[in-house]
Formats: C-alpha cells, sequence, structure tokens
C-alpha cells in the first residue's frame, strides 16, 4: 500500500474516532466498568500455573476478547498476537500456518498447537486444522512464547498455543445456544452448543457446519463436524470422556502466476481465476480422550490418553497428468503428571509421557512407473521434572528438564525414497528466574535448549538421514501492570543447529542442487516484541502489539551459494496490530483493527537472489454486535474494509540452481480474499 494510502486511511480511521468522541462522553455514565487485568491461570504449562510467576512471554485470549475481535476462524484471531503470522497456501484460513517467531513454511512444526491440552499437531507437513472447533466454543487461548520442549518434547521452540473449550460448568442445569452466520462468497455457516450439569455430572456437545465458495473461483469449502464430552465430578478430582470428529472438503484453486518476461500477470488482471478446476484435498479426523484430574495427598495427579485418526485423499492436475494421493494417521498419547505444592510458595512437578503414531501414504503421479507408498512409525517417550523455587517474596526461579527416547522407522514399499530405522535419546531443559519490582514492574529472563524430530514427509525427501533440530534459546523482558493497562516488552534469540527445512539449493534426487530436505548449517531466529492493552475510560479499550524479527542463515554454501547473513523466506521483518474496542452499554459493542505485515522473501528464495518480495500490506477490519435481549444477539463484520489485494504466500518460478535459464523472473502468488461481510445471529437459551 502506497504511503500515501495509508495516511488517508488512517487520517479517516482517526477521523471517524474522533467523531464519535461525543457519544464516548455521553455514554460513560452507562458504559460499563474496564475490564479487570487480573493474572489468569496458565495451563498451557502443561499444569495449571499463575502467570505471574513464569519466566516467559504469556498472552490470554479471553472469550470476551473473542467477541469482540472480527476474526471468523481460529487462525485469523491468532494473527492479531505478537509474534503470530500466517502463510496461507489454499484458499481457507482453517488451514492456514500458524508461524509463532519466525520460521517461515515450517512454522507448523515448530509452534505446538493443543485443544484442551491435546496436541494437534500431525505427524506431517500439514498444519493443524483448526476449524474443529468453532470460535463460539472457546473459552480462552492461551500463547506461551518459546516454552514447551520441557513440558511437551519436540516442536514447540516456537512456543504453545493451548484452545481451550467451553465446559459450562455452571449451576445452571441446562444451557444452549445457536449462531447462524451468512456472508459473502455464498457462506452459510451453523454452529449450535448445549450443556447439562448438576453436581456430579456435566454434559455438553457441540456441532458446526459450514458452506463457502471462498473468494476464488474452484475454492469452495464444505465442513461438516461436532463433538462432546462427558465430565463425572467427585470430591477432589473429576474424570472426563470426549471425542470430536470433522469432515473438510477444500477445493485447491491453486496460484496466479505472474511472468515479467511475456507479460502475464494473472494476480493483477484475474486475482480470483483458477489454475484449473480439478484439484481438491479431503480430510477427515476423529480423536477419542480420557482426563482425569485427582488429589493426591498434597498435590494433584493429572493423567489424559488419547487416540487421533486422520483420513487424507487428494488431486492435483499440473498441467500434463494427474497426482493422487491417500493418507492415513493414526496417533495414540498418554501423559502422567503430578504437581506437589511446597510450603513457602514452592513447587515440583514430574511426569511422564509417551505417543506413537503410525502414518501410511500412496501417491500416484503420472511420471510415476509405479505408485509411491511408504509407512513411517514414530515412538516417543521420555520424563520430566520442572521445579519452581520462591526465592524471596517477589523472586521466583524455575528449572526444568526432559529426557526423551525417540525412534523413527521409514518404510518405502514401493517408489522413490530413502529407508531409515533411527532411535535416539534427546534433552530438553529451561533456567528461568522472575523478579517482581515495585510500581507494578516485572522481569523475567530465561534460557534453554529443544528439539525437533522429522515428520514422515520430510523424511521421505532426503539423500540422507536427518538428525534432530536443536536450539539454544535466550529471552529477557520486561511487564508493567496497573489498574486497566497492561504492558510487555520482550527480546528472543533461537541459535538453531541441524535446523529442518526443505533447501531448494540443496543435492536431490535429481542431481546436485535440485532440492532437498536437510539438516541446515546453523541458523538464527531473534526479535523485540511489545504488546500492550489499556483501558482508555470506562467501556473503551486499546490493544496493540508491534514485531520485529529477524530470521537468517549464519553459515552454510550450497551449490556456490553463500547463504550467510541471508534472510529465511516467508519471515516478515514487521508486523503490527491495533485495535480500539468500544462498549457504550453492556448491550453495545463496536470494534474497529488494523494489522500490518511487512515485506518477505519468496518461498524457495533461500539465496535472496530474487528481485521480488511478497509487499507489505495494511488490512482494517470492524464489528458491530448488540444483545437484543438477554438471550438474542446480533453482530455485523467486516474484514479487509479497503478491499487490499494482497498474498501471504508465494513462491519463486524456478530453482535458484537454474538461473542462467532466464526463468526466475516468473513467480507464482495466491491471492488471499478482498473485503468481505458477515451477519450473525445468536439465540441463547
Amino acid at each position: 500500500m502506497k504511503t500515501r494510502t495509508f495516511r488517508r486511511r488512517a487520517g479517516a480511521l482517526a477521523g471517524a474516532l474522533a467523531c464519535a468522541a461525543p457519544a464516548l462522553s455521553a455514554a460513560q455514565q452507562s458504559a460499563p466498568e474496564p475490564p479487570e487485568l487480573s493474572p489468569v491461570t496458565v495451563t498451557a504449562a502443561r499444569v495449571p500455573a499463575d502467570g505471574r510467576t513464569l519466566p516467559v512471554s504469556i498472552s490470554v485470549i479471553t472469550a470476551r476478547d473473542i467477541a469482540a475481535s472480527s476474526a471468523r476462524t481460529m487462525q485469523d484471531l491468532l494473527s492479531t498476537q505478537a509474534g503470530i503470522h500466517l502463510i496461507n497456501t489454499s484458499s481457507s484460513s482453517d488451514n492456514a500456518i500458524v508461524d509463532l517467531r519466525g520460521f517461515g513454511i515450517t512454522g507448523a512444526s515448530n509452534t505446538l498447537v493443543l485443544v484442551d491440552g491435546v496436541k494437534q499437531n500431525t505427524n506431517d507437513l500439514s498444519a493443524p486444522s483448526l476449524g474443529v472447533v468453532p470460535l463460539d466454543q472457546v473459552d480462552r487461548i492461551e500463547i506461551v512464547r518459546g516454552s514447551g520442549s520441557v513440558q511437551y518434547g519436540g516442536g514447540a521452540t516456537g512456543g504453545v498455543i493451548n484452545i481451550i473449550t467451553r465446559k459450562d460448568f455452571s449451576k445452571e442445569p441446562a444451557r444452549a445456544r445457536a449462531t447462524a452466520t451468512f456472508g459473502s462468497y455464498g457462506l452459510r455457516q451453523y454452529d449450535a452448543a448445549a450443556a447439562f450439569n448438576n453436581e456430579k455430572v456435566g454434559v455438553d456437545a457441540y456441532m458446526q457446519s459450514l458452506h463457502t465458495d471462498n473468494y476464488r473461483d474452484h475454492s469452495g469449502e464444505r465442513r461438516e463436524g461436532g463433538g462432546g464430552g462427558i465430565t463425572l465430578r467427585h470430591d477432589g478430582g473429576s474424570i472426563r470422556l470426549y471425542g470430536r470428529t470433522t469432515t473438510q472438503k477444500l477445493e485447491l484453486p491453486g496460484p496466479r502466476l505472474v511472468d515479467p518476461y511475456t507479460g502475464a500477470n494473472e494476480f493483477e488482471d484475474d486475482p480470483r481465476g483458477a489454475k484449473n478446476d480439478i484439484d481438491y484435498i479431503k480430510t477427515t479426523t476423529t480423536a477419542f480422550g480420557l482426563q482425569v484430574e485427582q488429589e493426591i495427598g498434597p498435590g494433584t495427579l493429572y493423567a489424559d490418553a488419547s487416540t487421533r485418526t486422520k483420513k487424507l485423499s487428494g488431486l492435483s492436475y499440473d498441467g500434463y497428468g494427474d497426482t493422487l494421493r491417500d493418507q492415513k494417521l493414526e496417533e495414540s498419547v498418554a501423559s502422567l503428571r503430578y504437581r506437589l505444592p511446597i510450603q513457602g510458595g514452592h513447587s515440583v512437578v514430574v511426569g511422564a509421557d509417551g505417543q506413537r503414531a503410525k502414518t501410511t501414504a500412496a501417491q500416484n503421479a503420472y511420471y510415476d512407473f509405479e505408485p509411491t507408498q511408504w509407512r513411517s512409525r514414530q515412538r516417543q517417550h521420555g520424563l520430566f521434572a520442572e521445579g519452581q523455587a520462591r526465592a524471596t517474596d517477589s523472586t521466583y526461579v524455575t528449572l526444568g528438564v526432559r529426557r526423551q527416547y525417540a525412534s523413527d522407522d521409514l518404510d518405502v514399499v514401493s517408489g522413490s525414497g530413502t529407508e531409515s530405522d533411527k532411535g535416539r535419546h534427546l534433552t530438553a531443559w529451561q533456567l528461568g528466574v522472575r523478579q517482581d519490582l515495585a510500581g507494578g514492574f516485572g522481569l523475567y529472563g530465561k534460557i534453554g535448549r529443544s528439539f525437533r524430530l522429522p515428520n514422515a514427509d520430510e523424511m521421505l525427501s532426503v539423500q540422507q538421514p536427518l538428525a534432530p533440530q536443536t536450539s539454544t534459546d535466550k529471552e529477557l523482558g520486561v511487564t508493567w501492570r496497573s489498574p486497566g493497562t497492561s504492558v510487555r516488552l520482550s527480546w528472543f534469540r533461537y541459535d538453531l543447529t541441524n535446523e529442518i527445512q526443505y533447501n531448494p539449493l540443496a543435492d536431490g534426487m535429481w542431481g546436485p542442487g535440485t532440492g532437498a530436505n536437510v539438516n541446515l548449517d546453523p541458523t538464527r531466529r531473534q526479535g523485540v516484541e511489545l504488546e500492550a492493552r489499556h483501558a482508555i475510560a470506562p467501556g473503551l479499550t486499546l490493544d496493540g502489539n508491534l514485531t520485529w524479527m529477524q530470521a537468517e542463515f549464519r553459515s552454510g554454501a550450497y551449490h556456490g551459494v553463500d547463504l550467510a547473513g541471508k534472510t529465511v523466506p516467508l519471515v516478515p521483518k514487521w508486523l503490527a496490530n491495533a485495535g480500539v474496542t468500544w462498549r457504550p452499554t453492556d448491550a453495545l459493542l463496536w470494534n474497529v483493527s488494523a494489522q500490518y505485515v511487512g515485506k518477505s522473501r519468496m518461498d524457495n528464495d533461500q539465496a535472496n537472489q530474487f528481485g521480488k518480495q511478497l509487499d507489505a500490506y495494511v488490512l482494517f477490519n470492524t464489528k458491530v454486535a448488540y444483545t437484543f435481549t438477554r438471550n438474542i444477539e446480533g453482530a455485523l463484520g467486516v474484514n479487509n474494509i479497503f478491499d487490499r489485494r494482497y498474498a501471504s504466500y508465494g513462491v519463486r518460478g524456478a530453482n535458484a540452481a537454474f538461473e542462467y535459464l532466464g526463468s526466475t523472473a516468473r513467480y507464482n502468488l495466491y491471492p488471499a480474499p478482498g473485503r468481505n461481510f458477515y451477519a450473525a445471529l445468536t439465540v441463547r437459551y
């Protein structure tokens, strides 16, 4: 967006707010009090903990925040938080990669996503589909940045996101709600939930049905899902059984080609067009689980076990022939933790967990002499312990360590691929200090080690077995709180060894410089995050955050190209969000927000030789909600108000190894939705 245009639109927004000032003043008497910024118990640390005592960066999105946001999907909601960037390679943001702290295309493999403490990441390269839980069913979302390897194991270098659903453990014997949403591009979405409770038993259930044509041709989405649980409460504990299932069919329109040599620019001339009209992917995910919480002696025992099945089928056409893929993931996870509080404000958590995953896949491409079929098995089990000591009334020291064994077995039944069978012992640890100061200030610092294992997809396209990725993690931060205000400023650095990533410059199966999944030479992620919330007046709240990130290759030469100092693709240097929420009465809510995403290198441009980058963009969104009666609420939302044309994912059109062919000026972009509207009506009982 041109600077002049940005200023004009920012000025219009400021003017609108200024015009609203008299109304704001007049509403002071009836406006609700500003939200209390009291601490929220954080469960993303594997057991409930007071976030004020942890030496990490924590953000909590409450149900009140969700109700005010114009976001329609979980990924869009998460993108409003500091350090989070979405990379969308399809037409549905439910499938977008959530990248926390600058890992680019492997963001989904370095950010651990949980639903009620249960892992959603799978043993492949696909991002978790977070449409499995409707936003209306979410009680709160906890984001713990740069921490989680001690508690959960691999894949948490960027951090942990825990989505906690509503259980409706209220004193009311019955509660129910239903929401109908209609909007642009043929959107029809229906959500419903119900809960029944007494002193001993709670039953809850929800369902969702979504049909939309989406922004582009051949980008329709159909999703049906639901779930529920039963909770048995007794003295000193509870037992919960749950299940959920979701089926999604998503049509894939493909990229828009831009070729300066021929003058072709499908992104500008026909952004809503499709490359073809046959590509699709269909996914069915089913999960069942058991969660137990029980007071034993002076402490509390937490146990959970779950099983999940994910079936995927798809078809793609590249102009020459069809490629069919069928894949099935079966995964079982179990965990046992015991938290022992110790007099004086100290505590110890010890635990053990295990995971078994099996992936079977078959791919039949027109260019293969025979279909490629492979099986992958992954087994992990680990022990961990974490202790927190209250050294003084205002000083907390946290120390944790994990020892984990992991084995990976890849068996290529037919076709091409490199078989492997590896077993490894891995260690993660973390040491942190939190110091509270006078005047509402607090300081924290931590250092630790995290790791990540290659997944089934990454193990297939290699020339030699992949070693585990490890990282030395550091962070320093300062916080400040007062009635109605909270501020956090933090600096982080991850120094990675053997980072796992697809490198188009590496030697691959087609020869030198044709690309493969490799362990990179040392890399680094570092950045600064600033976030704040301030209650300007009763009923008027301002939120904002600013992130500066640097993702770079520290060393390494591939196919004659020195990557030292080069920027990792798909990582913007700057991210920013700002929003204002006005609640003049308990019945009326109005939110206006803006989001800025800076420039980034395109995928496959590790060499930083490509002249074109993904453009920076600014989006403006708004939402108005009104409660007509105690049981009926309506909402209107507009996203991308100024119809900004942008793409969060783009890929250079040729491998850098063939620069001499002169075809690298071509590139592909995946257009994001333009201006879109929606209206929702909710009925509660």
